[in-house]
Order: structure tokens, then sequence, then C-alpha cells
């Protein structure tokens, strides 16, 4: 089915419903015997996520930095897709390089003032539209990708803990 008539077919699913939100889950549990790796389950996938050996880990798989790195660079992908579809703008190519630099001394217990980071995103795209449509997919991809609206703090976070 072409991705324009699933983008229709998704409006007007969550126009009937009302509530447009959807849940999503990640569960994540440390592997014994190993320092710092993970194991993920996503809607039935499986990865590893470590930290590199520099950092103590074994380097089993994308350490959790990058994994958040590659979820903001995919959704900002889907999302540029989704909104491309729904407004006829043809993409023939479309990448997305995401980079931060992050103050990691709290991780590592150093509570100096803290050192303002930045994640900076950089999506290339070509095709037949003009370069106006692309800059306006632009705006409607930073206005309305579900992750970079996480990055940004737009979504409240509460935390707990279960002790067993």
């Amino acid at each position: 089915m072409p991705l324009t008539d699933v983008v229709q077919q998704l409006q007007t699913a969550l126009r009937r419903r009302g509530d447009r939100r959807q849940r999503f889950t990640a569960h994540t549990e440390h592997r014994p015997g190993t320092a710092t790796e993970v194991s993920v389950r996503i809607n039935g996938h499986t990865l590893v996520v470590d930290e590199p050996v520099a950092a103590g880990g074994g380097n089993a798989g994308p350490d959790p930095i990058g994994l958040a790195l590659a979820a903001l660079g995919t959704c900002q992908i889907v999302t540029y897709r989704f909104h491309a579809a729904r407004l006829g703008v043809e993409i023939d190519s479309l990448t997305v390089e995401v980079s931060a630099e992050l103050d990691m001394g709290p991780v590592f217990g150093i509570d100096t003032a803290p050192q303002v980071g930045a994640i900076q995103m950089r999506a290339r795209v070509s095709g037949p539209s003009t370069p106006e449509r692309y800059r306006e997919l632009q705006q409607l991809v930073d206005q309305s990708c579900p992750v970079l609206a996480i990055a940004r703090g737009k979504t409240p976070v509460h935390s707990e803990l279960e002790l067993a």
C-alpha cells in the first residue's frame, strides 16, 4: 500500500478516536555477568546495547547515547516521509546526521558547574520539488517529530523506583 494511503488511513483513525496518543514500550534489562550490557525488547524485536570498552563495557552493541541519536534521526526521516506523502512532495533521497556534545561529568559524579551541550541534526534531501517545499517539510518535521519533542523536553517524564 502506498505511504500516502497509509497516512490518510492513520489520519482518519486518529480523528475518529479523539485521543491521538499511542503507547510505545521498550523493556530493558541488565545482562548478569557483564558490566554494562543491556538486553532490549521493542515490539518483538531484540537488540543489545552496551558501552564501548573505553567506558568499561564490552562493546557488544551500540551505546545508549548513539541509540538515542539514531532514534532521533530515524524518527526525523519517517516524519519527513509522512509529511511528504501527505503533501505530495517527492523525495528521491533523504539522510539525517545527528551528533551530540554532552556533559558526561554528572554520570561520573563530577558535580561542578554543568557544561552546556548540544545536539546537531543535518537533513540532506534531494528531489524534484522546489527548495521552498523542502524547507516547509523541515519546519513541519521539526514541529511534529515525536522523538524531537522528547529530546526537547516537551514530553513529561515520570520516574519511579520499585524495590524487589
